[in-house]
């Protein structure tokens, strides 16, 4: 019996397989003055309200003075800028990973994104400007007359116009005038909304030269700075520490700060009266990896950062083994932590992988061994770490056909002349059908006795799917000698076969 019959597994789930989780949408946590939205295909205008679904092809609209927050599904938050007005073009969220495309139609929007997982997109579109980010906060948009601009306070962004790419780095921002090339220019302040409101004026003047632009940008980034350094002279916040690692969908931030500011965490906004604040943001299940918070406050109708706090979400895949049947040749294993947090459930012999099932879900089930007495490795696949990685031994010993084979039959008989002595040694040769795997670990013992005494015999290799013994018997002249062979094996079956030998 070929050994690859015994490589195949069987998966015996105990939940249904599942299929790709559908798009999730945005969420809307924050509204400020006059702010209306328009269902994707439709042509009404509503009002927008605090806990609104925004889904793809949905637009946003704020008049002056207003402004919209909304949260995605990994925890990512998107504001958009009063006069503006946005499409959310692309909005899916499936095993963990987010695509979105935002295309900024007017105005600005600002953006605290997550870190991206692989195989995550989040684009913006302004105008005929695209911009691909990569987990960090800053702000995109367009000016009156249409021109592209963005800004970061930390991580990186891609902005591309007419074939011109720009990277645009933390405290940086990027403009792009029809018919020039991009502008890129220094700004601690380069993601304040106030900023880039101010930088986009000054782009829209066809009077400014680059060198003006860059000047103007110095002077409002040096003026920001300064009103800042006031205000945080006289409002602060203390935060509380929060834990390096969690492994659930939320957070709790506690922070204590100056009274009559306003603090706003993931689009939630709470008054301070000088006691303890607590937030509580939160994302989707499936959302595994680092998340960052950003607090920014306002006071005297000036907004700055006032805070940064990280941590990182994560569920630890496990599996174990569970009871073996060596007769049958399975072992049971059971897993947790594949619900929402899709990955590889590895099972090898030794080194050598005999099958990798992908789950997005906990499952039980069981898989086949190889005869023999071997380890295996059950591995739930979790970057760079061995937590769900467990190794153990199995014994496999199937019940098998097995039966004892003589070379030359159950008689032979021995020609030998006189003068050759009184004594021939005859070579003794049997085999060993159908044994599993034709594994010689499948055998626990092999006797050979002629007389009441031991005849020796040894595993020799073999040209066929069988096991070969083979020995010498000491044969006497004119007298008929037996040989009796009895093998047990692994599983408990007993063997026995006689031959019969003779000099002449």
């Amino acid at each position: 019996m070929s050994i690859f019959r015994y490589l195949t597994v069987s998966l015996l789930l105990s939940v249904a397989l599942t299929y790709a989780a559908p798009p999730k949408s945005g969420k809307v946590r924050l509204v400020i003055g006059d702010v209306t939205f328009q269902k994707g295909g439709q042509s009404k205008w509503q009002p927008l309200r605090v806990d609104a679904k925004v889904k793809e092809k949905d637009r946003i609209k704020t008049a002056s003075e207003s402004t919209a927050s909304i949260a995605f599904p990994d925890g990512s938050i998107v504001a958009v800028a009063e006069l503006s007005e946005v499409e959310f073009a692309q909005l899916l969220f499936a095993d963990g990973s987010q695509i979105s495309m935002i295309d900024v139609k007017q105005g600005q929007l600002r953006f605290d994104a997550q870190k991206q997982k692989p195989g995550s997109s989040f684009k913006f579109k302004t105008g005929t400007a695209t911009c691909s980010i990569r987990g960090t906060d800053g702000i995109v948009g367009v000016t009156k007359s249409g021109q592209s601009v963005g800004s970061l306070n930390s991580g990186a962004m891609d902005m591309e116009q007419d074939g011109q790419k720009v990277e645009v780095k933390a405290n940086q921002f990027v403009a792009f005038r029809k018919g020039k090339p991009p502008i890129i220019g220094e700004a601690k302040n380069a993601g304040d909304p106030e900023f880039m409101k101010k930088v986009a004026e000054v782009v829209d003047d066809t009077t400014k030269s680059d060198a003006d632009i860059i000047a103007a940008a110095k002077a409002l980034d040096k003026e920001i700075e300064g009103n800042k350094a006031k205000l945080q002279s006289k409002y602060s916040c203390k935060f509380s520490k929060i834990p390096p690692v969690i492994s659930m969908n939320a957070v709790r931030i506690e922070a204590t700060c100056t009274e009559g500011m306003e603090v706003t965490i993931s689009a939630e906004t709470q008054k301070s009266k000088g006691s303890r604040l607590i937030f509580t943001p939160s994302w989707e299940k499936g959302a595994f990896g680092e998340k960052k918070f950003i607090a920014t406050c306002l006071a005297n109708d000036k907004m700055f950062e006032c805070g940064r706090l990280s941590t990182l979400y994560k569920i630890d895949r496990k599996a174990s083994f569970g009871k073996s049947d060596q007769d049958k040749c399975t072992v049971d294993y059971t897993t947790e932590g594949f619900d929402e947090n899709k990955g590889s459930l590895k099972f090898s012999k030794g080194d050598s992988l005999i099958q990798e099932l992908v789950l997005d879900v906990d499952a039980s089930g069981s898989f086949n061994l190889i005869p023999g007495n071997h380890t295996y490795t059950l591995e739930a696949v979790n970057e760079g770490s061995d937590v769900g990685k467990v190794k153990k031994s199995f014994k496999c010993y199937p019940s098998t056909e097995v039966f004892i084979e003589f070379k030359g039959g159950d008689e032979e008989v021995v020609y030998r002349k006189v003068s050759q002595g009184a004594f021939a040694y005859p070579e003794v040769e049997f085999f060993l059908r159908n044994v599993a795997g034709n594994d010689p670990s499948q055998v626990k013992s092999v006797k050979v006795t002629s007389g009441g005494k031991a005849v020796p015999v040894k595993l020799a290799p073999s040209t066929g799917s069988w096991l070969t013994y083979q020995g010498k018997l000491r044969l006497p002249r004119n007298k008929i000698t037996t040989i009796f062979v009895d093998v047990e094996m692994q599983n408990g079956k007993k063997l026995s076969g006689t031959k019969t030998f003779e000099l002449r």
